[in-house]
């Protein structure tokens, strides 16, 4: 009768330990950075997204796009960063001078 009490608890014991923790976070790799403020758009900071990173509009000047509504801790020059985004609505957009490249502009909704 020890041995099955034994073997149970065993058991208990190694099912339990191979379970993943629930409260473990995942690990959130960046997919852009920041490249430094832009030349044209008042106080909007460049943002280029990973050479991997798909699903950016089509007509993009090198991955690189204008950002809206970056927080200020993130606008660090060389931050990596991870970006959701869409596109800017029709209030949202900014307008810029025509100084340096036309680069599109992004609407930032998340990051870390």
């Amino acid at each position: 009768m020890k041995k099955i009490i034994l073997i149970l608890i065993g058991l208990t014991f190694i099912f339990n330990s191979c379970n993943k923790n629930e409260n473990e976070t995942t690990e959130i790799l960046p997919n852009a950075t920041v490249l430094g403020k832009g030349l044209d758009c008042g106080n909007s900071y460049l943002i280029k997204f990973n050479d991997d990173f798909s699903g950016i509009p089509e007509n993009s000047l090198n991955k690189t796009f204008y950002e809206i509504n970056l927080p200020d801790d993130f606008k660090i020059e060389g931050k990596h960063v991870y970006i959701e985004y869409r596109e800017p609505e029709e209030g949202e957009l900014m307008v810029c001078t025509t100084m340096g490249p036309g680069y599109y502009q992004i609407y930032v909704t998340k990051v870390e």
